[in-house]
């Protein structure tokens, strides 16, 4: 008979043994931690790009900016979660902005106060694009591109349609402008596909920066859990019989 069989340890594993729980990886901040030595890898829709790995230089120095001491305070001052949605507005701000000085200086109404207008307007549009896509694409919807997109969607198309100036030909009641849709005319929708592009550009480079401040950690998704509300107290019977 030959030795016995050795028994299985019950003792619980240490923390160096176990690796981190799924809590704790979203807590870390970053979306996916890349191999010393290696690139990120590219943020969907976006295929891998020469300016990744810049951009996550400048994003990682901001991060390290926000991790010393005055920045610690500043964070304690405006409140962790709220302060995560002003640095995602910031952030969608400045992007979008550098995506859209090209075709800002290709618009046919470019230098004139109704194009200046138009363009501070769109700015603060960007600001609440960032906001609303941290909360939109919390932590773990990150690995479907299609609702990041359609939350830029959700922005780009109405403010595309609501751009669009009539025709002085146009009738009401029923709506009728000319060919070839009757609705729409053909330079009304010459107009719809010119601000698509104009906003689906500056929305895209609010994605893009948005995305690689999320995978660097200078931004924390939205947590369902964190964000979820306090139950409510049960309610006082008031019947016949209390």
């Amino acid at each position: 008979v030959g030795p016995p069989a050795a028994r299985p340890s019950l003792r619980p594993l240490g923390r160096r043994d176990a690796g981190p729980s799924s809590t704790e990886a979203a807590r870390g901040g970053a979306d996916s931690a890349a191999p010393e030595g290696r690139p990120r890898p590219p943020v969907p829709p976006f295929p891998a790009l020469p300016l990744d790995g810049p951009v996550d230089a400048l994003l990682e120095g901001a991060k390290e900016l926000l991790a010393s001491e005055p920045g610690r305070k500043v964070q304690a001052l405006a409140g962790g979660g709220r302060f995560e949605s002003v640095k995602g507005s910031i952030l969608s701000t400045v992007f979008g902005g550098l995506s859209l000085i090209p075709a800002a200086l290709l618009d046919s109404s470019a230098y004139t106060p109704r194009w200046e207008f138009q363009i501070d307007m769109f700015a603060a549009e960007l600001a609440i694009f960032g906001l609303v896509y941290r909360y939109a694409v919390r932590e773990g919807d990150n690995k479907n591109p299609m609702l990041g997109l359609g939350v830029l969607g959700a922005f780009a198309l109405p403010r595309a349609l609501f751009m669009v100036q009539l025709p002085a030909e146009c009738t009401p009641l029923p709506l009728e402008c000319g060919e070839p849709l009757g609705y729409f005319t053909w330079g009304m929708l010459a107009q719809i596909a010119w601000q698509l592009f104009f906003g689906g550009t500056a929305l895209l480079g609010s994605l893009y920066g948005l995305e690689r401040a999320f995978g660097v950690g200078l931004i924390r998704r939205f947590s369902s859990v964190d964000g979820q509300a306090a139950p409510p107290p049960p309610k006082a019977q008031t019947g016949f019989w209390v």
